[in-house]
């Protein structure tokens, strides 16, 4: 429970962005070597982006995307401010991009847009190929973290449906890849991770900062080899 669960350190809060920028410095040249050889075929990926994030904040992770073959969008609602409309708004884009393409859709969601993406995951497995979250406390979001404040600032809480909110840690009935970091400075690693793994679901540790994890090559790795080995089995 959130008593088993401690806010991460000043520490890590305070070195933050200066690790965000390294590991986003190391990102770019990352990218510039590392390519998947069109292991997407076209298949459409939206990234969705983190609280008080926008699409620039998934540049370097979309771009990887891109040069490994997938067709990739960001979900194109500028600052993601955490409101439950935008949740609606979003599944409403994925039903929609899944239905022009005639393919399922892979959701990429960082922080709290892995939130939405499960959620939306959740509401249309039929059009959902894969769900990857990073860096996103799902299983308790109640837990303590350096972030809450900056939520409740921006939001109703009297908006927040109690049911909503318990549901969270529930998965998607879709292949799932969780991926957290013990060195995040902003959430818990703990809440991050699937309460329980299956064939279906799966978590996995990267060394990041939580700021820096659209960009991380530990992360991006991941992710590649991921949906590499995912999709080579889907075709099998």
């Amino acid at each position: 429970m959130n008593e088993s669960i401690k806010k991460p350190s000043w520490f890590l809060h305070f070195t933050e962005v200066f690790r965000a920028i390294v590991e986003t410095f190391k990102g770019y040249f990352f990218i510039k070597k590392k390519g998947y050889k069109n292991i997407g075929r076209g298949i459409p990926v939206m990234v969705v982006p983190g609280l008080l994030s926008t699409d620039w904040a998934t540049t370097i992770l979309r771009k990887f995307l891109q040069k490994s073959g997938f067709a990739v969008q960001g979900w194109e609602m500028g600052m993601n401010l955490g409101r439950m409309k935008s949740l609606e708004d979003l599944r409403v884009k994925v039903e929609k991009l899944s239905e022009t393409t005639g393919q399922k859709v892979i959701l990429i969601g960082w922080s709290m847009g892995g939130i939405f993406s499960r959620e939306v995951a959740k509401q249309l497995p039929e059009k959902v190929r894969c769900l990857i979250t990073v860096g996103s406390p799902f299983a308790n979001i109640q837990a303590p973290n350096h972030a809450k404040w900056i939520f409740n600032l921006l939001n109703n809480e009297a908006d927040i449906d109690a049911d909503f909110t318990a549901q969270l840690p529930v998965p998607a009935i879709v292949p799932t890849l969780c991926l957290y970091s013990k060195k995040d400075g902003i959430v818990p690693w703990q809440a991050c991770k699937e309460n329980f793994e299956d064939a279906l679901h799966e978590s996995r540790e990267v060394r990041s900062s939580h700021f820096g994890m659209g960009a991380n090559p530990a992360v991006l790795q991941e992710i590649g080899d991921y949906l590499k080995l995912f999709l080579k089995k889907e075709v099998v």
